[in-house]
């Protein structure tokens, strides 16, 4: 599968989890519709998984670090968790260690909706710097590819995308 075509799956399954997010959290339509959003980006996120290490590494880790923190608790990503674990059961992929490190950034990262920080901290949580620095680091010291980092970035650039369309759209229904 050439980088190119894992980057916009990358780039889909980032705007897909966060249509599935504001369907559920800004009732933009019914939240029956989260369900086929939430299956979308889970049958993504595991094609990913399965056809490149980094991406499997990656998107475990932020998988596992959703669970841990609750971010995971809607029908639409209790459908894309399903889907995901669906495709990497039935295709299998490799994991290490590593994905405990990740899943551990990932957890770090959205800790700044469950605790009190500073004002000053708060475009850490926003815009998930600890996960990024983190992967950049973990690249930099030659554990993870290039192509993980340029996974999360392009996930992570469709997922604010999104966010401003959709929030966009809520203030307008």
């Amino acid at each position: 599968m050439s980088l190119l075509t894992l980057l916009v799956i990358s780039l889909l399954s980032g705007s897909l989890i966060k249509l599935t997010d504001d369907i559920e959290d800004k009732n933009l339509s019914r939240r029956i519709y989260a369900i086929p959003s939430g299956l979308a980006y889970g049958l993504l996120m595991g094609y990913l998984m399965i056809s490149d290490t980094g991406a499997a590494l990656l998107f475990g880790g932020i998988v596992l670090g959703n669970l841990i923190t609750g971010k995971i608790n809607s029908a639409g990503h209790y459908s894309g968790l399903g889907a995901i674990l669906a495709v990497v059961f039935l295709y299998g992929t490799k994991l290490s260690p590593l994905v405990l490190l990740i899943a551990m950034l990932a957890a770090f990262d959205e800790m700044g909706d469950l605790i009190q920080t500073p004002k000053f901290m708060d475009f850490i949580f926003e815009y998930r710097l600890i996960l990024k620095l983190g992967v950049l680091v973990l690249v930099i010291m030659n554990i993870l590819g290039l192509n993980a980092l340029l996974f999360l970035l392009a996930f992570d650039a469709a997922y604010m995308l999104t966010g401003g369309i959709t929030g966009r759209a809520a203030h307008e229904i």
